[in-house]
């Protein structure tokens, strides 16, 4: 990559321009195409807005870079005020001419890991939302002094090589492409865009409670810049070098390894190194993160049968073995969900989503765990995958029955021969990220996103807004 050059006179009082924000959007399709005047509907670009400056200022960019945009507001209901700022911020959106969904979260009460749980319950309802409209692209307001805090936070937890790689501007989901296009504007910047743009923000003060560890960090970065610049750019240089390594472990994984649609995976004598094993297990598991690095290191250099992380190493029988494949890991049974009622859409051990078609009543049916083969497999039926494999794949249930195993080829009710299960694994064996710097336009030298966290440009860019 071509070395990067700093603006003449970048400073954060500067505001983030049409122009620059749509480069920056070119760099992280592809997109679906836009709207066009008279022309069909599209599906929309997704905008998570909470109503606080960053939020607000990447909805007010994205509206101005496509037509087809649309606002998911998530009201926590954590504070007395949240319900009138949630409708406040509704309110200005509609001003900007974006549509917008309000999602309240109902059951979330303060107490210990108060943000993790927040934020798995803002994630699930965005997902929810998205599906419903069919968005495929969900645009998240995280800044460059937000990758800062995150770097601080990791390092005190000891965070290993790939978590000191701070967000990605691109991640994957199940279901979604998460892109975070401000990662390389400082807070100073969007909210110079907002006041430029003569617009109104949320100030929530749930984020300078210092009882929280993220706002105790910010308040130490507010004062020592260079600390959270070397921050940011230490991120970069371990997001350049963790794209490398998933590179590797693509290759190697497609290459060596066995995935089946049931959602286990075969692996060779030697389980390829610690952190494939450590992405495998946690994929296998749907887990939010891989088992502790002590452990797996440990079941790397000593392999054994051994359950982690929601997720079984077991000995491959002798049909893998001959095929080279000495391990298979495998969903841990005791760990799994229990069965949910069945519906379109439905979601099974967050790993298993079910389709059905129009109109198809699936009242009495439910959606869980297949168990022991001889409940539901015909007789003389045979598999070179062990059975311990195949009763952790999803099943319809009926009246205490197994009536039906899609993924397994097997259905004993005639009404449910064209429901389908598929596997949507919550996390990737092989992450396709985008970390690090952001690529410049096009091969050989040009603009891009430096690892100091402001876009670099050649010429000073014009605020070009129209505003």
């Amino acid at each position: 990559m071509a070395d990067l050059i700093r603006a003449p006179g970048d400073s954060p009082g500067e505001v983030v321009g049409d122009a620059l924000f749509a480069r920056v959007m070119a760099r992280l399709g592809p997109w679906v195409p836009d709207r066009t005047p008279g022309g069909p509907d599209m599906p929309p670009v997704g905008i998570a807005v909470s109503g606080g400056a960053d939020s607000l200022c990447l909805a007010f960019l994205a509206a101005r870079w496509r037509r087809a945009v649309r606002a998911l507001v998530v009201d926590h209901r954590l504070r007395a005020e949240s319900a009138h700022e949630a409708l406040l911020t509704l309110d200005r959106l509609r001003d900007l001419g974006i549509p917008a969904d309000l999602l309240v979260l109902e059951g979330l009460r303060r107490g210990p890991g108060l943000a993790d749980r927040a934020r798995r319950a803002r994630y699930a309802a965005l997902t929810r939302a998205c599906r419903q409209a069919g968005i495929i692209d969900l645009l998240l307001g995280h800044h460059a002094d937000d990758q800062a805090e995150t770097i601080l936070i990791r390092r005190r937890a000891a965070s290993g090589p790939d978590g000191l790689a701070g967000m990605a501007w691109i991640s994957s989901t199940a279901d979604l492409r998460l892109v975070r296009p401000l990662l390389g504007f400082g807070k100073e910047r969007l909210r110079a865009t907002l006041r430029h743009a003569g617009l109104a923000w949320i100030e929530d003060p749930s984020n300078a409670d210092v009882r929280a560890e993220r706002a105790r960090v910010r308040g130490a970065l507010a004062g020592d810049p260079e600390r959270a610049e070397l921050a940011r750019r230490s991120a970069a240089r371990a997001g350049r070098a963790r794209m490398v390594a998933d590179h590797g472990q693509a290759v190697a994984l497609a290459a060596r390894t066995e995935y089946a649609p049931g959602g286990w995976v075969a692996l060779p004598a030697d389980l390829l190194c610690p952190r494939a094993l450590a992405s495998v297990l946690r994929m296998v598991s749907g887990g939010d993160y891989p088992p502790s690095r002590r452990a797996v290191d440990a079941l790397a250099a000593a392999p054994r049968a051994a359950t982690l992380g929601g997720a079984c190493l077991l000995p491959a029988g002798p049909a893998l073995r001959r095929a080279g494949l000495a391990w298979l890991v495998v969903r841990e049974e005791a760990a799994m969900d229990a069965a949910v009622p069945a519906r379109a859409g439905a979601c099974w051990d967050g790993r298993f989503v079910l389709w059905a078609p129009p109109g198809l009543v699936l009242d009495g049916v439910t959606f869980g765990a297949a168990g022991p083969v001889a409940r539901w497999a015909p007789p003389g039926w045979r598999s070179r995958w062990p059975a311990r494999a195949w009763r952790t794949l999803p099943a319809l249930h009926r009246d205490g029955r197994v009536v039906a195993v899609p993924l397994a080829g097997i259905c004993h009710a005639p009404d449910l021969a064209d429901v389908r299960i598929a596997l949507l694994p919550g996390a990737l064996a092989a992450e396709s990220g985008l970390f690090g710097d952001l690529p410049p336009d096009g091969p050989g030298d040009g603009p891009g996103v430096g690892p100091g966290g402001e876009f670099a440009l050649a010429v000073q860019e014009r605020p070009d807004m129209g505003v």
